[in-house]
């Protein structure tokens, strides 16, 4: 999900919108079936919800645009009759299919079961080179490369002499070593012409530890090291993965809480930059003046999302925020208290903001 595409495409589209999220999975033998029939479940509720048939007739062109993922995946699907805001992949299936016609795109949702665009660079090493691709935040590999440092060949010594087999072993970790800076060079300029959200070092142990030891501070800052991967044939990846979607997951719980943080230490002064309720967030965003919206949801798959946040007023608010520029933020309601559910850290001092009123009243 890129916020930055998301905020054009919503300042080119014209309500009124339906938003869809669904299971879109692939991976039974029936799921063409099945498939088919939570679509035409939804066209019902759309239409329903007295969605026009301009508006219906779109969900079956559109939910053909690409052929579904193998496995279990979601999708949010969110346009108008003239444009396609939203077409996105979910790493997690909707508990129910939601479909809602209104004036602003229901985009919430978004938020709560996807993450934020990301490009994650893997490296997987050993002590001869290192295999590079990037992937984005739902493991789609976006490109590819591998290095092999074949100035620098290593070749273990047989068992002979002891003072030949002693200088060739000196000789060899002379080419180990500098395999692993001309790697770590490599990456460090892969990484820093890509700009990567995290750098996951893979592969042999000893490889791995010392080229994250000799990256510059700013690339081994993004830098983490995972069990699994390889560059041998054969290797199983599914620990890889497993490992890289743990290091995404921990970002974004990471993100949620420094949020959190910012706003209770706001709200413990008299500063005025953390608010919340709908009414008084509404009032800061008519001014521009919302840097993070904070959004309490259940986030426990077997309850219903909270109602004050499930609503077309909120819509306005999350779709508003967006627009603006502000990030947005989805949190457990069990860890927050906020009136109507909703939080924001603001960019002026709300006090500010009413001397202003008045000064131009």
């Amino acid at each position: 999900m890129d916020i930055k595409e998301l905020k054009d495409r919503l300042e080119n589209a014209h309500g009124p919108f339906l938003s869809i999220y669904i299971d879109d999975s692939h991976n039974t033998e029936d799921a063409g079936k099945a498939r088919e029939l939570r679509w035409r479940d939804i066209a019902a509720r759309a239409r329903e919800q007295g969605a026009p048939d301009a508006l219906v007739d779109r969900i079956q062109s559109l939910s053909e645009r690409w052929r579904p993922p193998i496995g279990r995946r979601g999708r949010a699907l969110v346009f108008s009759e003239d444009s396609v805001v939203v077409d996105e992949e979910l790493p997690f299936v909707p508990d129910q299919p939601d479909a809602r016609f209104s004036l602003m795109p229901h985009l919430l949702p978004l938020f709560e079961h996807g993450v934020t665009r990301q490009t994650i660079m893997v490296a997987e090493v050993d002590r001869t080179g290192v295999d590079v691709r990037c992937i984005d935040e739902y493991g789609h590999t976006l490109a590819s490369d591998s290095e092999d440092q074949e100035r620098h060949p290593v070749h273990k010594a047989n068992v002979g002499d002891r003072f030949s087999w002693a200088r060739v072993e000196e000789r060899t970790e002379e080419m180990i070593d500098r395999n692993h800076r001309d790697t770590a060079d490599h990456l460090a300029a892969a990484a820093r012409e890509i700009r990567p959200s995290i750098l996951v070092l893979a592969g042999e142990v000893q490889a791995r530890t010392s080229i994250e030891q000799l990256l510059p501070d700013d690339v081994r800052a993004i830098a983490h090291q995972v069990t699994g991967g390889g560059r041998a044939e054969g290797t199983d990846d599914a620990q890889l993965e497993d490992a890289i979607t743990d290091l995404v997951r921990k970002r974004q719980s990471e993100k949620v809480a420094e949020a959190l943080e910012r706003f209770r230490i706001e709200s413990g002064r008299s500063s005025g930059y953390a608010v919340d309720g709908l009414h008084t967030i509404a009032a800061n965003l008519q001014q521009g003046n919302v840097d993070t919206l904070l959004v309490a949801r259940r986030l426990d798959r077997e309850e219903a999302p909270a109602p004050e946040t499930d609503t077309r007023e909120a819509d306005a608010v999350v779709a508003t925020s967006i627009q603006q520029g502000a990030e947005i933020i989805v949190c457990d309601k069990e860890d927050v208290r906020f009136e109507d559910g909703i939080g924001a850290i603001l960019r002026a001092p709300a006090l500010a903001m009413s001397d202003r009123y008045a000064q131009q009243g």
